[in-house]
């Protein structure tokens, strides 16, 4: 996503082999699940270019079947961030960092 270098943070929380899984047709299927918190304002085609990407790296990195991957990105107003003793406010395309 586009944003200035030193907002994003990443935690990783890793659940060890065989502790995710879903229902799938075949019964039972391991699954990469994915979440990410972000600021209230990013366009639909943002989110959907960095979905993808994520995919690609968890496909090449982690070994495991695309359609395993599974994210979800959950939208929050800037007054549930705080940063600094402030609130974050709603991501603007001002905020865009190109190339």
């Amino acid at each position: 996503m586009e944003t200035q270098l030193w907002r994003p943070n990443v935690g990783i929380a890793e659940l060890g082999k065989d502790n995710l899984y879903r229902l799938g047709s075949e019964g039972l299927e391991p699954i990469t699940m994915v979440m990410i918190e972000f600021r209230r304002g990013r366009p639909a085609e943002t989110r959907l270019a960095l979905d993808r990407a994520i995919v690609d790296i968890c496909v090449e990195l982690l070994g495991v079947p695309r359609r395993t991957v599974m994210i979800e990105f959950t939208s929050h107003p800037g007054e549930e961030i705080l940063r600094d003793g402030n609130w974050a406010g709603n991501w603007t395309p001002a905020q865009t960092v190109a190339g």
